[in-house]
């Protein structure tokens, strides 16, 4: 329709008449012919490639040829079928902006006899990828290490090359975290009173269907065409193995199956939803029992104990049928006589109302107009819906029950019965390409062939998040958000936390879409609307650490928008809130618990990653602390796995007995001795700033809360990080932590070597096979015997400095302590005596440690524990001390140094620290590297050649970076790092 405004013929300027122009109304044309309908024109003709799609998802129900792994990894099928291309999300090494990597094409199997791969399939948490082929041959992958280099898990080689073993669908059982009885849930985020922040409201559902024995596991689930169930699960040693179950009995070609969807179930069983090509929907369920011998002798006893021998049972629960045509408004509805998708969604628990909504089958069937019909007619799609019912009674026509009377019989209750319920369809004008279940089954997503994505409230269908809603965020599309790709979409796969998304285009071209936010530029977003994002990033986050889910795409998402120091501190204080997550460690507690606090190692990361802006450019203040933090938990991780590995890896290798591993400890020594340096140098550099030394509390002296404030305003203009690190409690015990590991590999590296002297003979280069091994333990004795802070001493150092800290905070808060006591004496007759009672100055404990961990300024209790430290302790501390050595030490292993000058000289010398050994990597080293997708952190690819069990054992614990990121193997083994 032309735009109102264009000119016409009779206007002034084109007729050259003096007349005024005559004033057409264009916007009345379509009534022009009394027609009260608007012209349209045809739409566009859909592409071939797009119909052979739909071709594809009609005649099998395994085909995705692109899915994204919870851990971080997606892989896409090659457009002929042989290989699979592994991508994953990064971080710029330039500016550190996300974006998706290059490809990495695998191709493990021997052959592909069974024809082209058609299906890939990731487990729920693990990184374990299902590859089929056309004929139902599993192979399976891990990749659990790297995230762009698999591990076989099992192989098909040995499967048949039979049609009939056709998969049609595929389902992994559920992954929990250990011990768990319920799942967590997080949201949604409500606004409070005042209008500027959020609370947010937690819930739990229980534990639905089967799971493996063993927490880090699952187990994958096949339907095959002719009715057979495959059960692929692994042993405790790791061995993959099969077991079957024949579900239906396929003896024409209309009992074949042709789709099929699998949920798990409340109770410790899966049910099955089947299409069959006579337009039967059948039902089934199945229970699976892992260890019946454990079931029945021993309930408390661990899993690895005992031999896992998996049972499987079915029973036939329902059917009717898929296609019921003259029951929906759509008129093509009797044209779509095929099916494209079919899912299952599983019994959703209303923590409002305590009601459980049955089990739902789904099915979609679409209509694509002939390319060159007469009728002008729409791509269309039907959603079918049934509910399962269950325990559904029987009841007797009134007649038997007469006739039983007259027989003076007392007749039996008919036994229950379950049925599928029709529930109402819905019609969309566009081709559904796929459906995704979300929020435990309460939401269902479809993707179109246009790029769209729409939310569905699964018992309305009613179309959710379509406007912002700042008052009560469900979702991350509730605070400002839009999620769509483009045009000429054949598939799709969204990101681990189902935020951003993955595209296959019809040319085979892959690309990755971010979220868009709508609400403005996010450059001046108000304050009201970024405190809703970051609300909605932190249910996210929440979700999951609990489910060890990998964040890179919601860290992808909040990096969009400025102020990312104000980003990440708000981030992180809710994150503390809503786990919960223990910050107060000023207790003298094992170190043990904050080691194995993997939510704060999630808070460190958070911040380290938000303050990096490029491989070359200066940290923020809190990312420079957090990363030191993760640097030091990763040394105490290391030694402790070292010195305390397992007897059944201790029974072919000791990870103490290989050079490998011990001279790795010694990098692990030398980067943390030289930590300690530069601290104490850090410390004796504030004790002698003149401007740092006025703000110290003077006797007497009013006002000292300001002072405080001051002082910490200093530290952060000049960048000075060493006063928070061991104030704060959980960095001061890290480093006491790093302390008393330096202690145990000195004592190590002593007994190695007195061993060695008391044999009488010194290994050298005479070809000894003790000369490696001797050599590591020289190095590790010569890194920690010339320290020149010693770990003993400055560990007693912050022992005082924990005391004091401690004497204040029971000064400060006893009038808190004094008050709980008085309430628990007056209601101690009255009131419940197992009803938990609040600790009040935990809470105000956990309250300063938090904010000294956001590096706000230290309580006002802390003011004479500050000044004693410097004018007392550190004065001490420092007087056998070399400070001259001190001053001029090379601390270039830490990579803490980021002015201008030292940047400059990074990037000339072009070194790098290896993460894991902690020594340089030169440019010229012409060895295989891998990166981290988070912070840009590499080490050296360690697994490639001969590797003894203990450092494997050691390897296979470093499956992440010490910020959380996933690892990935560069291309090449070049000095491109």
């Amino acid at each position: 329709m032309a735009d109102s405004g264009m000119p016409l013929l009779l206007d002034e300027a084109i007729s050259g008449m003096d007349q005024p122009a005559m004033q057409v109304d264009l916007n009345a044309v379509d009534d022009l012919f009394g027609d009260p309908d608007g012209l349209s024109l045809p739409s566009r003709p859909l592409s071939r490639r797009l119909r052979r799609r739909l071709d594809e998802l009609r005649g099998r129900g395994c085909c995705q040829g692109l899915a994204w792994s919870k851990g971080g990894t997606i892989a896409s099928i090659t457009a002929d079928g042989r290989f699979v291309e592994l991508r994953y999300m990064r971080a710029s090494m330039k500016d550190a902006a996300w974006e998706l990597s290059e490809p990495t094409v695998i191709s493990p199997w021997q052959n592909v006899n069974g024809g082209p791969i058609v299906h890939l399939s990731w487990a729920p948490s693990s990184s374990e990828l299902a590859v089929i082929d056309a004929v139902g041959r599993v192979f399976l992958l891990n990749l659990n290490s790297d995230v762009n280099r698999p591990l076989i898990s099992r192989r098909w080689e040995g499967d048949a090359v039979d049609d009939l073993q056709t998969i049609v669908g595929t389902y992994w059982l559920n992954q929990y975290p250990a011990n768990s009885r319920f799942v967590p849930i997080y949201g949604p985020a409500v606004k409070s009173t005042s209008g500027t922040d959020y609370t947010f409201e937690t819930s739990a559902l229980p534990l639905m269907g089967p799971t493996h024995p063993n927490p880090t596991k699952s187990a994958l689930i096949c339907v095959t065409t002719n009715g057979l169930l495959k059960m692929f699960w692994s042993r405790t040693n790791s061995k993959t193995e099969e077991t079957t179950l024949e579900l239906e009995s396929a003896t024409s070609a209309d009992d074949l199956i042709t789709h099929a969807a699998v949920c798990s179930d409340k109770t410790k069983s899966i049910f099955i939803a089947m299409a069959t090509t006579s337009k039967q929907l059948r039902v089934v369920q199945v229970g699976i029992n892992f260890d019946p011998l454990k079931a029945d002798n021993a309930q408390n006893a661990s899993s690895a104990a005992y031999p896992i021998h998996p049972s499987l049972g079915k029973r036939h629960v329902a059917v009717t049928s898929w296609f019921q045509t003259g029951m929906c408004e759509s008129a093509l509805d009797a044209s779509m006589s095929k099916i494209s998708h079919i899912e299952m969604l599983p019994p959703h628990l209303d923590v409002h109302t305590k009601q459980t909504s049955p089990i739902m089958v789904i099915t979609v069937r679409s209509y694509i107009p002939e390319p060159n019909s007469a009728y002008n007619q729409e791509a269309q799609s039907i959603v079918d819906r049934w509910e399962l019912l269950t325990e559904q009674k029987q009841t007797v026509h009134t007649a038997f029950e007469r006739l039983s009377v007259r027989r003076n019989s007392v007749g039996s209750t008919p036994p229950s019965t379950t049925r599928l319920k029709k529930l109402d369809s819905m019609v969309v004008n566009k081709i559904i390409l796929g459906v995704n279940v979300a929020s435990s089954g309460r939401v269902i997503s479809f993707y179109y062939q246009d790029g769209s994505v729409d939310y569905r409230d699964r018992f309305t269908m009613q179309e959710l998040y379509r406007e912002p809603n700042l008052d009560r965020v469900q979702s991350i599309l509730e605070a400002g958000f839009s999620q769509a790709g483009e045009p000429s979409c054949l598939q799709m796969a969204f990101s681990p936390a189902n935020l951003s998304l993955v595209q296959m285009y019809e040319d085979g071209q892959i690309k990755w879409h971010n979220l868009e936010y709508t609400m403005g530029d996010p450059v001046t977003t108000p304050e009201g609307h970024l405190n809703a994002v970051i609300a909605s990033c932190t249910m996210l986050a929440a979700a999951a650490t609990v489910n060890s889910h990998n964040i890179d795409d919601i860290l992808a998402v909040a990096r969009n928008f400025p102020r990312k120091d104000h980003i990440a501190l708000k981030w992180v204080m809710g994150l503390v809130q809503l786990m919960r997550i223990p910050v107060d460690y000023s207790d003298d507690l094992p170190h043990d618990q904050l080691i194995r606090n993997q939510p704060l190692q999630v808070c460190f990361s958070i911040f380290s990653h938000f303050g990096w802006n490029g491989e070359f450019h200066a940290r923020q203040f809190q990312s420079k602390l957090s990363t030191l933090a993760l640097g030091l938990r990763n040394a105490v991780i290391l030694v402790t796995l070292a010195s305390s590995a397992p007897n059944m890896v201790k029974a072919a290798s000791s990870p103490l007995d290989e050079p490998e591993v011990v001279n790795a400890l010694a990098g692990c020594a030398r980067w943390s001795i030289d930590f300690l340096c530069w601290l104490c140098d850090a410390l004796f550099g504030l004790l002698d700033d003149p401007n740092f030394t006025s703000l110290l509390a003077q006797p007497n002296q009013p006002n000292q809360p300001q002072q405080l404030v001051r002082m910490t305003r200093y530290l952060h203009e000049k960048g000075e990080i060493a006063l928070h690190l061991i104030l704060c409690s959980s960095t001061r015990n890290l480093i006491s932590a790093v302390c008393r590991r330096l202690v145990l590999l000195d004592n190590y590296a002593g007994r190695a070597l007195n061993f060695y002297s008391s044999r009488g003979e010194i290994p050298d280069s005479s070809g000894s096979r003790h000369v490696a091994l001797y050599a590591a333990y020289r190095k590790m004795h010569r890194h920690t015997s010339t320290a020149l802070i010693k770990a003993e001493d400055f560990d007693s150092f912050l022992g005082v400095l924990a005391g004091d800290i401690r004497s204040a905070y029971a000064t400060s808060l006893s009038p808190l302590a004094e008050k709980d006591a008085q309430k628990a004496a007056a209601k101690n007759s009255s009131a419940n005596p197992n009803a938990p009672k609040p600790d009040r100055v935990k809470e105000a404990r956990q309250h300063c440690e938090l904010n000294m961990l956001l590096v706000y300024p230290p309580p006002t209790s802390f003011s004479a524990v500050i000044t004693k430290l410097f004018r007392q302790d550190l004065t001490s501390f420092r007087a056998n001390i070399d400070l001259a050595k001190l001053y001029f030490a090379d601390y270039s292993l830490l990579e803490i140094h980021d002015t201008p000058e030292a940047l400059a000289d990074r990037k000339r010398r072009g070194m790098k620290i290896d993460m894991f050994r902690r020594i340089e990597i030169s440019r010229q080293a012409q060895v295989a590297l891998k990166r981290c997708s988070r912070c840009g952190n590499v080490m050296e690819d360690l697994t490639l050649g001969n590797i003894k069990p203990g450092m494997l054992f050691l390897l296979a614990q470093q499956r992440t970076c010490s910020c959380g990121g996933r690892l990935a193997r560069l291309p090449s083994p070049t000095n491109t790092v």
